[in-house]
């Protein structure tokens, strides 16, 4: 689930950075950059996919684990000292893989979103951008919010856009009143 929300957070700065290009900064076309970008989504789709794979494995084991801890507690002064040691440490080192694998994560989506928005800037945006009297629609926005964010009324958004219905799509321009 954090993953995924990891991932929305990357498409909402990749879809900010490529508004927020300067018009002079612009060697390739928009076609050819939206390109790299959808490129750059999907191995980082990709690699969250298998660093997932690799966590739900190891809760696997982790499950495993446990289940023969228990079985070994409950043949009581059968088992081991040590035997109980190695399978609490088992459980600790699978523990410390698991948070390695969402360190691997954060930081491979860090250097990606770096790299996307290195060569324009060090300023990565959080929030949609707005550039004096336009607003560039983000994912989960709807005209409500940004007529809210913006201090103007839905019904002078819908006229200065024309409008006819509240249905928004990523990536368009709104132009927002005064």
């Amino acid at each position: 689930m954090k993953h995924r929300k990891l991932l929305k957070f990357a498409m909402i700065l990749v879809t900010c950075v490529v508004t927020a290009l300067p018009a002079r900064a612009q060697e390739q076309t928009v076609a050819q950059q939206l390109s790299i970008l959808d490129e750059r989504l999907s191995k980082l789709r990709a690699d969250v996919d298998a660093l997932q794979f690799n966590q739900q494995q190891i809760q696997q084991d982790i499950k495993l684990v446990q289940g023969q801890m228990d079985e070994v507690r409950r043949t009581g002064p059968g088992a081991s000292a040590n035997d109980l040691a190695a399978l609490e440490a088992r459980v600790k080192a699978l523990d410390a893989a698991r948070e390695t694998d969402k360190k691997v994560i954060i930081d491979q989506l860090a250097k990606e979103l770096a790299a996307m928005s290195g060569s324009h800037g060090s300023k990565a945006a959080t929030t949609p951008a707005t550039t004096g009297n336009e607003h560039i629609v983000a994912a989960g926005e709807t005209l409500t919010s940004i007529a809210k964010s913006s201090g103007v009324t839905i019904a002078d958004l819908r006229k200065a856009n024309n409008l006819t219905s509240d249905s928004l799509k990523v990536g368009q321009k709104l132009v927002i009143p005064k």
